[in-house]
C-alpha cells in the first residue's frame, strides 16, 4: 500500500525545495532570484520532512474501518558540494531505514545492520539536481508576498506560489507521476496530472535569504488502484500536505562509510 501511495507524495517532494524567496519592496521574481543566488553559499544543511496524506474514504477490511490518514517523517543531512548525504525514515510503520551515500557509494541500514549496495544500484536523482532552480520560476501562475513569520526563532519572509501544472508536468521527473513507481504501468493521463491543485508556501530567513521552510499542498485525482481497493470513488481527490524545514546551514558534517558493512544479499537463482 505504501508503494502505491508514493505517487501522490512525489510532486510536493520535488517542489518543496525549488526556490527561496524573501525581501521587501521588490517583486516576487526579483526576491526569488536573490534567494537563489544566496543558496549558492550553502554547502551543508540539515532537513526534516513531515508528510500527511489523507485518502478520500476508509473501506471496511476484516470487519474494521481501514486507515485513511498516513503520515511519514524523515530527516537527514546533505553535503551539496560533495553529494554525500544521510537520511532516515520508515519503510513501513515501525520499520526504520537509513540511507547513506559517501564517496559515491551507497549504504543502507536495516535492523541495525549496514549493507553496501552494489555499484549497479542507483538512487533516482531528484529533479532539483537535473534542472536549475531558475528554470522553475516561469512555471508559477502567481507568486505573492504574505505576512512575515518567525520559525524556530528566525524572522522569515513568507511567499506563496501557485504553479501552472499544465506546464510543470512537461518537466523531466514530473512526468514519472503518470506511472506506478513499482510496475512502471501508466495509471493517469497528462490531463489528469495537470488538474492537480497545488499551492506552495516558502519561508525565508531575513538575515541571509536562506530557505528556512517550505510547505506544499496538493490535491490530485485518485488513481484507479485506490478506487478498486475502496479508498476512493470516481472523481475523488487525494490530499497531501508536506512541510520541509532546513537548519544547521554550513555546519561541519562527519559522514563516514560504516565499518564492517555487509554486501547486499542477492537472490539465489532458481534452477
Amino acid at each position: 500500500m505504501r508503494k502505491l501511495l508514493v505517487l501522490v507524495l512525489v510532486v510536493p517532494v520535488i517542489v518543496a525545495l525549488l526556490v527561496g524567496l524573501t525581501g521587501c519592496g521588490e517583486s516576487a521574481e526579483e526576491i526569488a532570484k536573490k534567494s537563489i543566488k544566496a543558496s549558492e553559499k550553502i554547502e551543508t544543511l540539515h532537513f526534516t520532512v513531515e508528510s500527511v496524506q489523507e485518502l478520500p474514504r476508509a473501506p471496511i477490511q476484516d470487519g474494521k474501518v481501514a486507515k485513511k490518514k498516513y503520515t511519514n517523517n524523515s530527516e537527514g543531512d546533505v553535503n551539496q558540494k560533495t553529494g554525500d548525504f544521510k537520511v532516515s525514515t520508515e519503510l513501513t510503520e515501525g520499520v526504520p531505514v537509513t540511507a547513506l551515500q559517501v564517496d559515491e557509494k551507497i549504504y543502507f541500514q536495516l535492523a541495525n545492520v549496514w549493507y553496501e549496495m552494489p555499484e549497479s544500484f542507483k538512487l533516482p536523482a531528484p529533479v532539483t539536481q537535473s534542472l536549475s532552480i531558475s528554470q522553475y520560476l516561469k512555471y508559477f501562475k502567481t507568486l505573492s508576498k504574505k505576512g512575515d513569520v518567525e520559525i524556530e526563532g528566525e524572522p522569515c519572509f513568507h511567499l506563496q506560489g501557485i504553479p501552472d501544472m499544465k506546464e510543470l508536468v512537461k518537466l523531466p521527473g514530473i512526468t514519472d507521476l503518470l506511472k506506478n513507481p513499482t510496475t512502471g504501468e501508466q495509471i493517469r493521463t497528462v490531463d489528469e496530472l495537470a488538474e492537480a491543485k497545488t499551492s506552495l508556501d516558502f519561508f525565508i530567513q531575513k538575515k541571509d535569504y536562506f530557505i528556512k521552510r517550505s510547505q506544499a499542498s496538493i490535491g490530485i485525482r485518485a488513481p484507479d488502484e485506490l478506487i478498486k481497493l475502496g479508498y476512493a470513488e470516481p472523481g475523488d481527490r487525494v490530499e497531501v500536505e508536506q512541510q520541509t524545514t532546513l537548519s544547521k546551514f554550513n555546519e561541519k558534517l562527519n559522514l563516514q562509510a560504516p565499518k564492517n558493512a555487509k554486501p547486499w544479499p542477492t537472490p539465489t537463482p532458481q534452477t
